[in-house]
C-alpha cells in the first residue's frame, strides 16, 4: 500500500500515523472531530486483492453485530467507502504508561510487547489474562464465530484490562475450514471448530506463563518465569489440555476452560487464605515461648516462680484461643471475599454454607 494513495481522513477521523500494519490493512492512530483518539483500520479493495478484502469485511462485519463485552475491543464504526472500508476501535493503553496522545512517543500496548520487556507474568496475573481472554473467546463462541488469529500480538490492553483485537479473520463457525491464520497459533486441524480457537488461545497463555515466543517455547520458562509459585503445575496441566494436539483430549469451548480456571482461581486464593491462618499461628506460638522465656529468667524466688509458671500456662491457652479464634474469624473473612468475588450475586445462604464446608476441611470442626 502507497503512502500517497493513503486517505488522510475517514469520517470524523483524522489519520495522524501508523502504529501497525498486517496482510489486511494498515492501523493508524486517529483523531476525531472533538479531539478524541481511536485507532482506525483502513483496508483498501486494490492494496489486499478482492478474496482479502472480501474475508476481512465478512469478518468485521460480523464483529460489529456482537454487543461490547469484556475481552474484546470495542469496534465503534464500520464504514464502507468507494476505495473499501475502514472500523473504528477504542485506542490501546500507552506501552510505556505514557498518555494516549498523537506524539511520535505512542506505541500500542501489546501482549507480545509486555512478554518481550517484562518476560513472563506472575502466575496471578496469568490467571487474570485467562480469565479476561477466555470470557471474550466465549462471547465469540456464543454467537457461533471463530477468531482464527489469537496470539499475544492480537492482545491488547485498554484501562489496563487485556483484550481479544483484530477481528478481521473472524468467521462463522459453519464456514470455518480454512488455512488463515498466524503460522504456529494454528492448531493441526487447521480452524474447524471451537476448539481450534482454544488452541491458541493455550498458547498465548503458555508465552505469557514462561516469558517466551512461540518458537522459544521448547527452551522452557524464562528466569522471570513464576514456576515456583504454589500450584503452577496445575495450571500448566489446565495449557496442556488446552493446546492438547488431539481435538477431542482440548477443551471443547471456552466456557469450560473459562470454568476451569476460575476453579483455579478460587484453589488459589483457599490456599493463600491458609497459608495467612498457618504464619499467624506460628507467631502466636513464638511470642508465648519468648514471654514464657522471659518470665522463667527473671524469676528468682521458686515460690514466686511456680506461681508464674501457673499464670502463664493460663496465660499461653487463653492466648492460644484466642489466636485460634481470632486467625478463623479472619480465614472466613478472606474466604467470604474469594467466594464474593469469583461467584458473582452469590446468595448469603450458599455463601455461608461454602464457607462451613471449606471450614470443616482446613480445621475439621464447625464453627
Amino acid at each position: 500500500m502507497k503512502e500517497e494513495t493513503l486517505p488522510q481522513q475517514c469520517g470524523k477521523w483524522r489519520l495522524e500515523r501508523e502504529i501497525g500494519q498486517g496482510a489486511y490493512g494498515v492501523v493508524y492512530l486517529a483523531v476525531g472531530s472533538g479531539g478524541e483518539l481511536a485507532a482506525v483500520k483502513v483496508c483498501r479493495r486494490d492494496a489486499v486483492g478482492d478474496e482479502r478484502y472480501g474475508r476481512e469485511l465478512r469478518g468485521a462485519k460480523l464483529y460489529r453485530g456482537i454487543p461490547p463485552q469484556e475481552g474484546l475491543v470495542r469496534m465503534r464504526e464500520l464504514v464502507e467507502t468507494e476505495w473499501g472500508f475502514y472500523t473504528v476501535m477504542d485506542l490501546a493503553d500507552d506501552e510505556f504508561g505514557g498518555p494516549q496522545d498523537a506524539s511520535s512517543g505512542y506505541r500500542p500496548k501489546t501482549l507480545a510487547r509486555v512478554i518481550e520487556g517484562e518476560k513472563a507474568l506472575p502466575l496471578k496475573e496469568c490467571v487474570k489474562l485467562g480469565i479476561a481472554l477466555a470470557g471474550g473467546l466465549a462471547t465469540l463462541q456464543r454467537h457461533h464465530l471463530l477468531h482464527r488469529d489469537i496470539k499475544p500480538g492480537n492482545v491488547i490492553y485498554i484501562g489496563g484490562k487485556p483484550v481479544l483485537s483484530d477481528p478481521g479473520l473472524i468467521v462463522d463457525e459453519s464456514e470455518a475450514a480454512s488455512l488463515v491464520g498466524t503460522p504456529g497459533y494454528v492448531p493441526p486441524e487447521k480452524f474447524i471448530d471451537a476448539a481450534s480457537d482454544i488452541y491458541s488461545l493455550g498458547l498465548t497463555l503458555k508465552a505469557a506463563s514462561f516469558g517466551r515466543k512461540l518458537e522459544d517455547l521448547d527452551k522452557g520458562p524464562a528466569l522471570e518465569a513464576d514456576t515456583g509459585a504454589p500450584l503452577f503445575h496445575a495450571w500448566w496441566r489446565i495449557l496442556n489440555k488446552a493446546t492438547d494436539p488431539t481435538p477431542s483430549r482440548r477443551y471443547q469451548s471456552a466456557k469450560a476452560l473459562l470454568k476451569d480456571i476460575n476453579t483455579f482461581r478460587l484453589k488459589m486464593s483457599v490456599a493463600s487464605v491458609k497459608r495467612s491462618w498457618m504464619f499467624y499461628t506460628a507467631v502466636g506460638i513464638l511470642l508465648a515461648l519468648v514471654a514464657g522465656t522471659y518470665i522463667y529468667m527473671v524469676s528468682r524466688e521458686r515460690i514466686r516462680l511456680e506461681s508464674e509458671i501457673e499464670s502463664l500456662k493460663q496465660m499461653n491457652a487463653d492466648m492460644d484461643n484466642k489466636a485460634k479464634t481470632a486467625a478463623q474469624d479472619a480465614w472466613e473473612a478472606m474466604m467470604r471475599n474469594a467466594l464474593r468475588q469469583t461467584f458473582k450475586g452469590i446468595s448469603e445462604e450458599s455463601l455461608s454454607a461454602m464457607v462451613e464446608e471449606e471450614r470443616k476441611k482446613t480445621f475439621g470442626e464447625k464453627k
